[in-house]
């Protein structure tokens, strides 16, 4: 496995998009040919979560900044613009709060205002209730303990068929209630294994307190989220709590999305607002060239 892999689209000044778990980069891909005549769009796997290496160790805010500025020293990047969904969002607020001089703007997609569940049941089903405990055992025993237990995560790997991807696709969209379009199937057809290092990943981003990583971010910065409303109405009230809790400052601009988690796929009042922010007109018809990088 190479150290990172990502999809390159556009032309013009860098934006990097984390997305979120369990999707590759090309979860952003109608971001990115949104933004293609402006920006030239790095579509980068999480790691350990996708094609791109994992951290080695228990994973820190420190080291998620220093994964990302290594790929960014990389590809010869000065300043960036930062979007990230979910726990790509995540990813994105390590490296604005430890290198605030090399992000010119960052966005985040429904991730940032509220804390992280003590019992991440709603992501997790029934192992939510675990994973605090977990969480304190690999961060006291490390890959000893891991190795005890990644098989409940990780499983054993099976080939993929055109019908397994069907039912996920159909399943995810009857789930978030949002209309099936071609981003949502071409996310769902590329491959993001999850690793042993994916899943250290993941417990040291459940012990972050991304409400105090988004105060210590002084870039531009363009919250959207999700209301829930009329979708779960348990979710929406505690986005009312933490939005209204949320210091409030010059540099975060909040906007709300009516839907679910996957805002970028839900309304498209989404994509509107990222261009008003990031000052781009629409996107033109023609197409752009995409390519693979694997370094």
């Amino acid at each position: 496995m190479k150290n990172y892999h990502s999809i390159i689209i556009g032309k013009g000044e860098p934006l990097i998009f984390h997305p979120a778990a369990g999707f590759s980069g090309m979860e952003g891909l109608n971001i990115a040919e949104n933004l293609a005549d402006h920006y030239e769009c790095h579509l980068l796997d999480l790691p350990g979560m996708g094609k791109s290496k994992g951290i080695d160790g228990r994973v820190t805010i420190h080291k998620i900044s220093a994964w990302l500025k290594d790929y960014i020293e990389l590809h010869k990047m000065k300043k960036v613009t930062l979007v990230g969904h979910s726990m790509g969002a995540g990813v994105a607020m390590c490296f604005a709060s430890t290198y605030p001089h090399q992000v010119n703007k960052i966005i985040l997609l429904d991730q940032g205002h509220k804390n992280i569940p003590r019992f991440p049941t709603r992501d997790f089903g029934v192992f939510g209730y675990v994973v605090p405990i977990f969480s304190l055992l690999e961060r006291t025993f490390g890959d000893v303990f891991i190795k005890r237990i990644e098989k409940l995560f990780i499983g054993t790997p099976k080939e993929v068929t055109s019908e397994d991807i069907e039912k996920r696709v159909v399943d995810f969209c009857t789930r978030f209630q949002i209309d099936r379009s071609e981003y949502i199937d071409k996310a769902f057809r590329e491959d993001a294994p999850f690793t042993r290092e994916g899943l250290r990943f993941m417990f040291g981003y459940f012990r972050m307190n991304l409400p105090k990583l988004l105060n210590n971010i002084t870039a531009p910065c363009l919250l959207i989220y999700a209301s829930f409303e009329g979708f779960d109405q348990k979710e929406a009230n505690r986005t009312k709590k933490a939005v209204a809790k949320l210091r409030q400052t010059k540099n975060i601009e909040m906007f709300q999305i009516k839907g679910q988690h996957y805002v970028h796929w839900g309304n498209n009042n989404c994509l509107d607002k990222i261009n008003q922010f990031l000052a781009v007109e629409k996107k033109s018809s023609h197409s752009q060239k995409k390519k693979a990088s694997s370094v």
